[in-house]
């Protein structure tokens, strides 16, 4: 595949969302205090491209950026690690969102501040892609993201479904509920429909609590995910608990790995690429453990990106991992 231009041959993935450019103050500065900012990205979906790519995926990843050095900035970035970024709509009038990291340290809490309304992203619409990349993918994975940002995103998203499910594709979605974007019962209602059809469905099981109302035992919680949606397959994160899968008939366990974490952000979407590549592969549990050891490789590396190897987490789930609980 020609990893800067056309989409010459297939797929396996392809996926859109919004990518911000990410500024964090140096060392454990504070914000308000800060005289230098570190410039890099982020964003959920291209993180999980960006992640698969280094599993040695053939990866696409689409949205609608400005056209001027941020948005260059953001295009190359992602370029550059081997994903086919040829479906990005230029916006001429649109600005870039923004997003700040504030690292904290025990006993303070890291904090996000967010400048992204009005974004070029957020003004995503259906017409904006060409759909027949789906023609050539495998795969579809979205979040719960892309539709809190506006009207016209969430009916980008649905569309995105619908064109996947037209063409056989498999599509995967993760909740990915965020408070600073939209009310949960907002969110309940918008992510229902697109949820309803999709093969895998991932979540937190805070995400479930207060989105779906969903609690209980692990368990109980994935079986009530179930129930919203006809998904075979359905994973929950559950924090210093690990993760599970159900597969509607068994469940399917991994423990954590212990973790000296220098930045916790884009570890669910590690996790949520190594699921997909063991879904694609014809294996989910493996994905399961992959997930896990890619979320903890992740909280080891500095910005958003999973910058590792296939190889690197074989060595780490052979080396470190309890096995999976069956």
């Amino acid at each position: 595949m020609d990893r800067g231009g056309g989409l010459m041959e297939e797929l396996d993935v392809f996926t859109l969302g919004e990518t911000m450019v990410r500024l964090t103050p140096k060392g454990f500065t504070r914000l308000e205090e800060a005289a230098e900012l570190e410039v890099r990205i982020g964003g959920t979906e291209s993180n999980v491209a960006i992640a698969l790519a280094r599993l040695g995926l053939r990866v696409a990843w689409a949205s609608r950026l400005p056209r001027n050095s941020l948005g260059e900035l953001v295009a190359r970035r992602i370029r550059g690690f081997g994903v086919d970024v040829s479906g990005i709509r230029w916006d001429p009038e649109q600005r870039m969102g923004l997003y700040f990291i504030e690292p904290g340290a025990a006993p303070r809490a890291g904090t996000v501040l967010y400048d992204r309304a009005g974004s070029a992203a957020s003004a995503m619409t259906p017409d904006d892609f060409d759909w027949s990349v789906l023609d050539r993918s495998r795969h579809l994975h979205l979040t719960g993201i892309t539709p809190a940002l506006s009207q016209s995103a969430r009916a980008t998203t649905a569309r995105a479904i619908r064109e996947a499910r037209q063409r056989g594709r498999t599509v995967s979605m993760d909740v990915n509920y965020r408070a600073r974007l939209w009310s949960p019962a907002a969110a309940r209602e918008a992510l229902l429909p697109l949820i309803r059809d999709v093969d895998l469905l991932i979540s937190t099981a805070a995400d479930a609590l207060l989105v779906f109302g969903l609690q209980g035992t692990p368990e109980e919680t994935a079986r009530g995910m179930g129930e919203l949606t006809n998904a075979p397959l359905i994973a929950l994160t559950l924090g210093s608990e690990g993760a599970l899968l159900w597969d509607r008939e068994r469940l399917h366990q991994a423990a954590p790995f212990a973790v000296q974490a220098v930045d916790r952000v884009g570890a669910g979407d590690a996790f949520d690429a190594g699921l997909v590549w063991g879904f694609l592969a014809g294996d989910a549990p493996r994905g399961l453990l992959y997930g896990m050891a890619m979320a903890a490789i992740k909280h080891t590396i500095p910005g958003d990106e999973f910058i590792s190897s296939a190889a690197e987490v074989e060595a780490l789930l052979e080396s470190g991992h309890r096995d999976i609980q069956r």
